[in-house]
């Protein structure tokens, strides 16, 4: 499964000749990806819990329970996402993140590695610089 949600070369070429816009195009590239494998797919999902939405989730490929969540904001941002990631606790988080964003994805990586809120999930994310178009954490295996 991570060789096929790490072809960056794919997504490099739809991404490339799509007309929507850089964020919304690699969203919807993993849509048709999760679509093509058979899988059911909801986009902007909310996360609620306990009454309260905490807010949404960019993409969920439904049957193997994954989660895309992509961040070119700062770190504050994303610590909103990650909030949203650990209260759905899906099998697999996959972080669509940019080295040059303020969000600063080696720093993500750090917070993933050695938080101890995140523990109990780090096993299960896939944190991708799309960028540089590489793998920045896999723990999966």
């Amino acid at each position: 499964m991570i060789d096929i949600l790490t072809n960056f070369e794919e997504l490099e070429k739809y991404v490339k000749n799509s007309e929507l816009p850089y964020r919304e195009a690699v969203i919807d590239y993993y849509k048709g990806l999760g679509e093509n494998h058979g899988f059911t797919v909801r986009k902007d999902s909310s996360v609620i819990r306990y009454g309260i939405n905490l807010g949404k989730i960019d993409l969920i490929w439904l049957e193997p329970n994954i989660v895309f969540t992509i961040e070119f904001g700062n770190l504050d941002e994303i610590l909103k996402h990650l909030w949203c990631v650990l209260e759905f606790s899906p099998n697999l988080a996959v972080l669509l993140l940019s080295s040059k964003s303020g969000c600063k994805a080696p720093d993500v990586v750090k917070l993933i590695k050695n938080s101890s809120v995140l523990e109990k999930m780090s096993k299960r994310f896939l944190v991708l610089d799309l960028t540089e178009k590489e793998v920045l954490y896999d723990k999966t295996d």
